[in-house]
């Protein structure tokens, strides 16, 4: 090939280009679809009773989502169980050990649900 033909581009890095580009507008839209979805995800895989009204602590009510800017861009956030008095949601995903002294496993739903959302 000559030297006409070839396409030259310079393509230039500097520090912090991160930074500039998840701060965009358009970057909150994408992480907020994303976040979403995994909030979806998650509320659906989440155990629950089998009874028509959900109490006030089910793990469904307690499962909240956000998306806020800081200093490296915008970011996602799936929060499970914000109140120190509903706590069974974590030991649905990890297991534990009943009173009696058997262990129940964990079902692993959370795990499950960002399985699902990786990128392929």
């Amino acid at each position: 090939m000559t030297d006409s033909k070839r396409a030259r581009n310079k393509l230039t890095l500097h520090q912090g280009w991160q930074r500039e580009a998840l701060a965009l507008p358009g970057v909150r839209e994408l992480v907020a679809k994303h976040t979403g979805e995994l909030l979806h995800r998650a509320i659906t895989d989440a155990p629950r009773r089998g009874h028509k009204s959900l109490p006030w602590n089910a793990i469904k009510k307690n499962i909240e989502a956000y998306v806020r800017l800081d200093h490296d861009g915008w970011f996602g956030n799936v929060v499970i169980e914000d109140d120190p008095q509903v706590r069974h949601a974590m030991l649905q995903e990890r297991g534990f050990t009943s009173p009696r002294g058997r262990r129940v496993k964990g079902r692993r739903y959370l795990k499950g649900a960002l399985l699902r959302m990786r990128v392929r």
